[in-house]
């Protein structure tokens, strides 16, 4: 049945390099690793008791290499060594079994559809043969029966993708808040308890350097390397690094005592008067996002999350990043813009239905990889 696909008659090239993505939960596959080559008739391991032999390990690490250069094309060969093939490949391995298991079946017409609409191998007349030909001989250098048969078992766990995730789904008010998150702007007001802001008043003396890495010498130990063992340097030779950590604990030490001093003020003062008395920043920031940053905080997420849940003239508990101390409280939210959410709800919804999507997928294979380790379902040796 496939042999009507490749008998069309056609006339263009195109670029080979075009990104393929049959199903979002491709791409979250990741990095590191390669295999050793080994006889094609050697057992490499089981899946679902089934012996799984090297040359069939070696197809589907063709295949993994195959939809990554048709996603990635010439920047490939920049990324291939930090791309997991094999982890990738006895993943591609374990999934076609579970659909194999679930009775997930592709049919011939499904793939001869799947080719014919896929836009690299077109022209402005429709599916080019030639162009389909050219495409697998010179830039994926693979015969049209295997590229097919890669197809099918694309195609196939596409199917469990859709399967593991069709019952995600995202109401209208869901939609909305989580567009809110993403795109509410608010400010607040804060009192900052910075670790830089005592750092410098710290002066540590020589003996007091000694104290500290006599105390905590474990901290400083030297990982060990091709021609040292582990070892836990000298203070000489390191005594500018013990300095630091000590001032960096110190500091921290004493921005956290001031930002409690300041919430006992709190009690009995006006949020700016508390900070003056306790000897401490205090300001009003520009409008933020949740995902943005903030000038002199850092990262916006924990005040904005915060900030949300305020009502008006509250003040949040401590609060604390890589920076320092913090109390918050909301300074104005910006009314949402109705017409843009309008506008960008569909394609925010997508968008939205997508990520959950490749999450929920992602956590279906992480446990289902898991469960299988520790049972009797696969083993890799």
């Amino acid at each position: 049945m496939l042999r009507i696909l490749r008998n069309k008659k056609t006339a263009k090239k195109i670029w080979i390099g075009l990104a393929i993505i049959i199903i979002p939960a491709f791409a979250l596959w990741g990095f590191g690793g390669a295999s050793r080559d080994r006889q094609d008739t050697a057992t490499i391991g089981k899946i679902f008791g089934k012996n799984i032999s090297n040359l069939e390990f070696k197809n589907s690490i063709v295949a993994v290499r195959t939809m990554a250069l048709m996603r990635f094309g010439d920047q490939l060969s920049e990324i291939e060594k930090y791309l997991n093939f094999e982890g990738q490949a006895r993943e591609r391995l374990i999934l076609l079994y579970e659909a194999k298991i679930r009775k997930l079946n592709v049919k011939d017409k499904e793939i001869i559809d799947e080719i014919q609409n896929a836009p690299y191998f077109q022209d402005k007349n429709g599916f080019n043969n030639k162009i389909y030909q050219e495409a697998l001989r010179y830039g994926l250098r693979l015969q049209p029966r295997i590229f097919e048969e890669q197809t099918r078992q694309n195609l196939t766990i596409a199917k469990l993708y859709k399967q593991i995730t069709q019952n995600v789904k995202f109401s209208d008010d869901q939609i909305r808040q989580e567009y809110l998150n993403a795109n509410q702007e608010l400010s607040i007001y804060y009192i900052a308890s910075l670790f830089s802001d005592f750092s410098a008043k710290i002066k540590p003396t020589d003996k007091e350097i000694a104290a500290y890495f006599e105390k905590n010498k474990a901290m400083f130990k030297e990982p060990p390397t091709k021609d040292k063992p582990t070892r836990i340097p000298e203070l000489a030779e390191i005594k500018n690094k013990v300095k630091d950590a000590l001032i960096k604990e110190e500091s921290k030490k004493m921005a956290e005592n001031k930002i409690k001093e300041c919430v006992e003020k709190l009690k009995n003062k006006e949020f700016k008067q508390a900070a003056k008395a306790s000897g401490l920043k205090t300001s009003l920031t520009a409008f933020f996002k949740s995902n943005g940053q903030i000038e002199n905080l850092g990262a916006a997420g924990i005040f904005w999350n915060t900030a949300k849940k305020l009502k008006d003239k509250e003040l949040s508990s401590i609060l604390s990043n890589e920076k320092g101390y913090y109390i918050i409280k909301l300074g104005s939210i910006k009314p949402t813009d109705e017409t843009k959410f309008t506008k960008e709800k569909q394609e925010f919804g997508q968008k939205l239905l997508l990520e959950k999507q490749n999450e929920v997928f992602a956590k279906f294979t992480e446990e289902f990889l898991y469960n299988r380790e520790t049972g009797s379902y696969f083993i890799f040796f």
